[in-house]
C-alpha cells in the first residue's frame, strides 16, 4: 500500500482485489463461505417450507451453525467472531457477517473486538460480509480511523457465490 494508510493506489486496489496480500486461511474461509452461498442459492438446492420466509426467501439461519462448525479450523490461526471459542489469543481476527447476520453487526462486532476484547493483542481485521452497504459503511468510518490510528488494519471481503474480493477502505486523506 502507498505510504499513506488512507491514500490508495491504483497498484494497491488491484493488489487487494487479486488476493495477492489476503493469507491463504482468510481465502480458504472465503472459498467455504461462497460455497456455503452457492449451495443457498443453487436450483438444486431443495427448501424445506419451514426454512422458507414469509417473503419467499430463505432463511439462512438454520444453514449458519453449519458453516460456523466448518470454519472451526480457522481458530488456530485467527479469532473467529461470532463463533469465538475460549479467549482472545491472537493477532488476527475474522468477522463473518453473513447469512442472518446483518453488515451493521458485522461491523460492531469488529469494533468491539479489536477495540475492547482484544484491545493491543489484535492487529488485523478480515471482515467477511455476503453485503456492502454504504450506509452502515459511512456510519462507522470515525471507528475505522480510531482503529487504524491505534494500528489495527482493517479489510473488508466481499463474498458472493460467486467469487470473492477485497474492498478497499479509504479514510480520506488527512487534513
Amino acid at each position: 500500500m502507498s505510504d499513506s494508510r488512507d491514500l490508495w493506489m491504483v497498484g494497491d486496489v488491484l493488489d487487494a482485489m487479486s488476493g495477492s496480500t489476503v493469507p491463504g486461511y482468510v481465502i480458504r474461509i472465503m472459498d467455504e463461505v461462497e460455497a456455503w452461498l452457492a449451495s443457498a442459492v443453487s436450483e438444486e438446492y431443495m427448501m424445506d417450507p419451514a426454512d422458507v420466509t414469509g417473503a419467499g426467501e430463505r432463511n439462512l439461519s438454520a444453514d449458519l451453525e453449519y458453516l460456523f462448525n466448518q470454519l472451526e479450523w480457522a481458530g488456530a490461526h485467527a479469532d473467529i467472531l461470532p463463533v469465538l471459542k475460549g479467549s482472545v489469543r491472537h493477532e488476527d481476527a475474522v468477522i463473518l457477517s453473513v447469512g442472518p447476520i446483518i453488515l451493521d453487526e458485522g461491523l460492531r462486532m469488529m469494533v468491539d473486538h479489536a477495540a475492547i476484547f482484544a484491545r493491543g493483542s489484535c492487529r488485523r481485521v478480515w471482515l467477511i460480509s455476503d453485503t456492502w452497504v454504504i450506509g452502515d459503511v459511512l456510519s462507522y468510518m470515525p471507528h475505522l480511523r480510531v482503529l487504524r490510528e491505534g494500528g489495527v488494519q482493517v479489510h473488508f471481503m466481499l463474498v458472493t457465490p460467486w467469487g470473492h474480493s477485497e474492498i478497499p477502505w479509504s479514510l480520506g486523506a488527512k487534513k
